[in-house]
Formats: C-alpha cells, structure tokens, sequence
C-alpha cells in the first residue's frame, strides 16, 4: 500500500476527530487541512450530524424525471458509455450531478455500485454540504473549481473511507453553473489523474453542451405521422414508441396542454402515472413544460396540415399530404372527413385521385357517371366497381374507450 496514502490518511484522520470532539480550534485543525476544507466543516457542523450514514434520497421515477429533464443529458450522450468503461475498469463510480448537489446519473464497478448503495451515492442522492457535509460535488460547486476531497476530509465519517474527484460543468456561452462531474473510489486507490480525469470529461459535456445549443433559441419539431411516422427536433430524427408518437400527436392538437390523467389514457399497454412524467419529461429534451404538459417547440403537424385545407376545401392538397394515419384510434375520423370532401366535391379528378389511394365502392359509384366517355379510366373504374366483396372503406374501428380525435369534426 502506498505510504505516503497512508501518513495522509491518518494526518486527516487525526485532524478530524480533533474538530468534531471540539478540542481545538480550527485554526489548529487548518494546520494540516486545507483552509476551504476546514470552512466547509464549520458550514456542515450547523446542518449535518458526523455520524449520519447516507444521503437523503429522491424516489426512482422523480430522479429519473430530473435526468432527463437536464440539459446535461442530451450533452454527456456521447460519453456516456466511455465513462461507465472508465468506471468499471477503474474500479471507481463516476457520478454527473445537477447544481444543486442532487446525482442525476452514476456508474461503477460491482465493488464500488455496492459501497455507493450503502451511503445513497446513486441517482436521486443529494449530495449537497447542506444534506451530508463536506465532499468533493458540493465543494466544486461552491468554489467552481476542480476539487479533491480525500477520507477524512469529508466531514460524514461513513465517507471517510473514499476519495472523490469533482469537475464543475458550466455553459460556456453564458457562465451559467449546470452541475458537475465526480470521480470516486476507495483511498487507497487514489491517484491524481482522477482529478485530471474529471476535469477532462467535464470539457467533453460542456463541448456538447455547445454543439448542442441552437443559436437562435427555437426548436423546431416536426411530427408526420400520416403514413409512415416520422419525428423530428430541429432537424434531427427522434426515434420514438408508437404511444410516444401519439402522446405528441395529443399534444400538438392541444396547445394549451394537457394533464397526465388526460394523458395516461393514450397508449395500447397501462403504465403508472409516473412512469408517464418521466416519459413526458424526456421525450423532446426539455421541449415540453410541466404541469399541463404543453409543447414549448414550435411545430409543424401532417394532421393539422390536412385538417386546414379540408376547412379550406382545398381537397387536393388535404389529398397531397394524406397517406393514411398511423394512430389507429383516430384514423376513422380524419378518413370520414376526407372521403366527404372528396364525394361532395363531385370533381372527377379529385375522386380519383381518391379512390386509387382508398378503395371505395361508393365513391366508384359517385366518380362513374362523371368520367366522359372515352376516357381511359372508365373502364379500370366500371372493374373496380363490379369487383366481388364488401366495399374497403379506410379506417378501423375506434378501441372503446378511447377519447376521439380533437382536430376534425
């Protein structure tokens, strides 16, 4: 084992318990610890209790709501996994936390994930002075500098055998402090190149945090989901579950937003309500307020587009833009009210257009007498119209139970 690891350990050790028992001042304890160290003990002595074990823990589903709703998510994506390799290979947990202290997402080792468990050092830990003293996250997110608080430095005595290494995260555009990274073992393991580590992957997200921003503040969504679905934020395709989909579809038709009871309805399988506001939470990074849950990104919806130009009676574009709908429950609704465009228009050409995209006996009865003799689409629209079997009328049968489309009526 390292020596001088060990002399550091016990100079700490012994300089610790002297301020706890109150036997010497802090003046005396500054001697072998480090002046901030010794301020953030004095701080931790009014809030927190040497003894106290673990952090106060948020609940699953609201630490994950709070990850996601982070700017940092989207900015650590492409490192994500080279720090859980680093973790793991390391023998260390690394930790993002948001700027109030509060760990939005870790990894470690198999060692390492067991003694973090045991002190709630995971996701949904507040590791803030204020709920557990001293450590590195809080000490680097009230000084904004790299930091490295080592075994007894922290000031709750269950930490005193790590060594933490944090990195404050900042928008460089706008100073704004968003949280900070931390690289954590046992003391014996310590070396500088954690401290060096984390201040490198901390550049890393705030370069992502750059290419990430749009520099005129608006982001643009655009759902197409009749046909084929399609979903994109600010150009960049969002691959999205079928529930997902519909849940922005909602959203779009209701500008106002909607509460997650109204929500919870959509969607072929149940899932808890707060599963859903996790959902809600990261299914646009951050483009959906809370509480009623509006869209904030300005968007451009096929649906809509479609509805307009029915209102508009501009049938042939409502036809250009209609591919069938992809969200079955409300399928039946917009298709009732284009095929009554297209027959009530009684123009041949839209009729057409009609039926060779949706088979219809009766539209092939309304369009026959309108095509001019001679023309070759008679003949195809006579052997579509005589062909055995009940007519194929778009659309299917809404779920029972489910609310109906609120775009079209």
């Amino acid at each position: 084992m390292n020596e001088h690891l060990v002399l550091e350990r016990q100079r700490l050790e012994q300089a610790w318990y002297r301020y706890v028992d109150a036997q010497v001042a802090c003046d005396t304890a500054a001697n072998c610890v480090a002046q901030e160290v010794v301020a953030s003990w004095e701080r931790s002595s009014h809030t927190v209790l040497p003894e106290r074990v673990s952090a106060p823990l948020e609940s699953e589903p609201d630490a994950r709501h709070a990850w996601n709703e982070s700017r940092l998510e989207h900015a650590s994506r492409p490192v994500l996994s080279e720090l859980a390799q680093l973790a793991a290979d390391s023998d260390m947990v690394i930790a993002l936390g948001d700027n109030a202290g509060q760990l939005l997402w870790t990894y470690g080792s198999q060692r390492m994930q067991r003694l973090a468990r045991s002190i709630n050092f995971v996701s949904g830990g507040h590791w803030d002075e204020f709920s557990v003293g001293t450590n590195a996250l809080a000490l680097s997110l009230q000084t904004r500098l790299p930091v490295r608080v080592f075994g007894p430095e922290h000031y709750v005595q269950s930490v005193h055998d790590w060594v933490c290494s944090s990195a404050p995260i900042t928008d460089t555009e706008t100073g704004e402090l968003l949280g900070v990274l931390d690289f954590s073992t046992t003391w014996e393991r310590s070396t500088p190149l954690g401290l060096a580590s984390a201040q490198h992957h901390a550049r890393v997200i705030e370069r992502g945090l750059r290419l990430g921003q749009n520099p005129a503040g608006v982001f643009q969504l655009t759902l197409q989901l009749c046909g084929p679905p399609r979903v994109q934020l600010n150009g960049q395709r969002r691959h999205l579950t079928p529930r997902q989909q519909e849940v922005l579809a909602v959203l779009a038709l209701n500008p106002a937003g909607l509460t997650l009871d109204s929500l919870h309805v959509y969607g072929d399988q149940a899932i808890s309500l707060s599963t859903l506001k996790a959902e809600m939470s990261g299914l646009l990074g951050g483009q959906i307020a809370s509480r009623p849950y509006p869209l904030t990104a300005e968007f451009s919806f096929d649906v809509l587009q479609v509805e307009q130009a029915l209102l508009s009676t501009d049938v042939g574009r409502a036809l250009d833009c209609y591919n069938g709908l992809l969200l079955s429950y409300w399928r039946d609704d917009l298709d009732a009210a284009l095929r009554d465009a297209a027959l009530r228009s009684q123009n041949p050409e839209l009729l057409w257009r009609y039926v060779m995209r949706f088979p219809d006996c009766e539209a092939l009865l309304v369009l026959e007498p309108l095509i001019a003799q001679g023309d070759p689409r008679l003949p195809m629209v006579r052997a579509r119209r005589r062909c055995p079997g009940k007519s194929l009328m778009p659309g299917a049968p809404r779920t029972p139970g489910k609310p109906r489309f609120q775009g079209i009526r």
